[in-house]
């Protein structure tokens, strides 16, 4: 009859090696990358180079066809020497975004952790990363990168620029909006004839968004000079537009939606519409919608 301490024993060592093992795998696989990354840089020397700045604040420039970018290289050094250090972080750091021909001072960052890269080496990742910058239209143009699309907007502002007809392609895409850059104004069609209108983007005194609305193509109506102060989640699109093409409807107490909308509970956005959408005026005239107090929200 076999003893199981004598059996586990007996195996420690062959354990000890395969963990070993493992552990030069990960170094070995994370080489094969680096060879991988160094020929996306030899293949493109004018757009991926180091740039002037010494450690620790060094950078690998990249040079895309929308921008260019910064990749900060301290916290990859760092995560690489000692992945369990409070200074290593987690996933790939936030690249600078800067307009093409110019570096500024104060740059947007984006932050662009790609999916299902748990299974890859560390340097494979950074070589996608820089393969993906380097094609910057692709990567602007996929839903999960709104991250990366809110940089470059930011950086250009909302007027024809490089980044112009593909931001308002991808809206349409998604969400189907439309993008007026001579009026500074995005604007998609909602329930019962409304259309919203997001306005107000040249105006700098606008934090956020002037929302209107017109019906059935009639005049404008503005709801908020400044959905800032109306509303908590004031500024992102990707909450705004898909809540809005499903408003007014929304705002009734019997909508078909389970989620907990914050347009819905903005007090100066309900009562404005009501003025000119009766079955809302008559919700609020019934008790049936509270407008509560929200000017703390902000």
């Amino acid at each position: 009859m076999s003893n199981q301490t004598a059996d586990e024993k007996l195996g420690r060592t062959q354990r000890t090696r395969k963990f070993l093992e493992a552990l030069a795998h990960t170094q070995r696989i994370n080489l094969v990358g680096l060879d991988f990354l160094s020929g996306i840089i030899a293949d493109h020397p004018d757009r991926v180079y180091h740039g002037v700045n010494e450690r620790p604040e060094s950078n690998l420039i990249i040079c895309g066809e929308l921008a260019n970018y910064c990749l900060p290289l301290e916290p990859i050094y760092q995560a690489f020497a000692n992945p369990f250090s409070e200074n290593s972080g987690y996933g790939l750091p936030q690249i600078e975004v800067h307009p093409l021909g110019k570096w500024i001072r104060n740059p947007p960052e984006a932050c662009i952790q790609p999916d299902g890269h748990s299974q890859i080496p560390g340097t494979d990742s950074i070589a996608i990363l820089v393969t993906a910058l380097i094609s910057d239209r692709e990567l602007f143009c996929s839903p999960s990168q709104e991250s990366f699309r809110d940089a470059l907007v930011e950086t250009y502002g909302m007027i024809h620029s490089p980044v112009s007809e593909l931001f308002a392609k991808s809206l349409n895409n998604q969400y189907g909006a439309r993008v007026d850059f001579t009026a500074g104004q995005i604007s998609i069609k909602g329930t019962h004839g409304f259309t919203w209108h997001l306005g107000g983007i040249h105006d700098p005194s606008v934090k956020s968004y002037t929302l209107s609305s017109s019906i059935r193509g009639g005049p404008l109506r503005i709801h908020t000079e400044d959905t800032f102060h109306s509303m908590r989640v004031c500024k992102r699109l990707s909450y705004l537009l898909p809540t809005l093409a499903q408003s007014p409807r929304l705002f009734l107490p019997d909508n078909d939606s389970e989620e907990d909308h914050d347009l819905a509970k903005s007090p100066e956005i309900l009562s404005s519409v009501a003025k000119i959408w009766t079955p809302l005026q008559k919700a609020i005239d019934l008790g049936e919608i509270e407008l509560l107090d929200n000017s703390d929200s902000e």
